[in-house]
């Protein structure tokens, strides 16, 4: 009987100190005091070792320390007692994660069925990566401005895409898309001769492949070789004649090949097919420019500058209007151009 009593006592001594023990730590928490928090969230699971909440305040001081291994236990105890208390969940998988057991977290973050930024990083983890990428990208749109979230979108959709592009290469390894997949690493790399080769070999067994003539355009005209970048963009041209980069494409080599009004036309009818692209005003700019179209000119580079107001290309635009209004004899307008394009370099640079 005395027992009984003595027992009653203390559990009724428990409850009355739980509410203290968890004010006291979660001022402590707030207050940055996180080992202070952390012995009063001890006292608080000891005298109300039934306190599901008690055991996860418990945890997050623990994750809040840097202290991931000792968060596991009261977390998992959380959970044990509340299956339903999500933010338990979420913060054993995180504590989880952080401790290399991804499998694990994987379960809770299901569980709780409210983080796809901790599922999908779990997932990555253990390889799941086209499940990585959707949950992923939800909590990007969710949180946009989270630079962590973009890396591990990031992360995640580059081990994907390459995990896919070794299945290319090893299930079809002579196919025309295995051809392709070379080609763009090589580009990619700058190793712009066996890139070159890889295009020519897809375009060996399939010559009307899409956008394969136009990429080996692309690959010629970074080698600088003008004559046979026009000849490739041209056979773009042929399959695809709406395509505004193939025109562009062609546009510029012809440019650098000299023949300034064929340049022209294939950059306005690049800008008609997609208008207001930066690349194709300044190129159309100098088509125009030398092909004695001031008005033509001036119209395309200040379009650009309306659209970009520093950086490199719209540099170059002010740049060119400067030329434009000294051949015209406006000597303030010319000035005001080459102010203009100094002020523009710095901001490039600082870029």
């Amino acid at each position: 009987m005395i027992h009984m009593v003595l027992l009653f006592l203390a559990l009724q001594t428990g409850a009355e100190a739980a509410p203290q023990h968890e004010k006291a730590g979660v001022a402590a928490l707030k207050a940055g005091q996180v080992d202070s928090a952390i012995e009063e969230f001890k006292m608080l699971t000891e005298v109300s070792p039934q306190n599901a909440e008690g055991f996860y305040e418990l945890g997050v001081a623990y994750i809040q320390s840097k202290n991931f291994a000792e968060a596991i236990p009261p977390l998992r105890n959380a959970v044990q007692l509340n299956p339903g208390l999500v933010a338990a969940r979420e913060s054993l998988g995180y504590a989880l994660l952080y401790q290399g057991y991804a499998t694990e977290a994987v379960t809770q973050f299901q569980a709780a069925a409210n983080d796809p930024a901790g599922l999908g990083i779990a997932q990555m983890e253990t390889g799941d990566l086209v499940n990585a990428v959707h949950n992923l990208q939800d909590a990007v749109n969710q949180h946009p401005g989270n630079a962590d979230l973009l890396y591990y979108l990031a992360r995640a959709s580059g081990l994907l895409s390459k995990q896919l592009y070794d299945m290319l290469l090893n299930n079809f390894p002579n196919s025309p898309r295995s051809h392709q997949a070379k080609a763009e690493f090589y580009s990619a790399v700058h190793q712009l001769q066996k890139a070159a080769d890889e295009y020519q070999e897809v375009l060996r067994h399939q010559p009307d492949l899409f956008d394969v003539w136009l990429s080996l355009g692309d690959v010629y005209a970074s080698a600088n070789l003008w004559k046979q970048a026009e000849d490739a963009f041209r056979e773009e041209i042929k399959l695809q004649p709406g395509n505004a980069e193939a025109a562009y494409g062609l546009g510029k080599a012809l440019l650098q090949d000299g023949d300034v009004h064929g340049a022209r036309e294939q950059l306005e009818r690049a800008n008609h097919l997609q208008p207001d692209m930066p690349e194709t005003l300044s190129a159309l700019g100098k088509a125009e420019s030398q092909d004695g179209n001031d008005a033509g000119a001036e119209t395309a580079w200040r379009r650009l500058i309306e659209l970009e107001k520093t950086g490199e290309l719209a540099s170059q635009a002010h740049y060119g209007l400067a030329g434009v209004y000294r051949k015209q004899g406006k000597v303030q307008e010319a000035a005001e151009e080459m102010k203009a394009f100094q002020a523009a370099r710095p901001a490039q640079k600082e870029q």
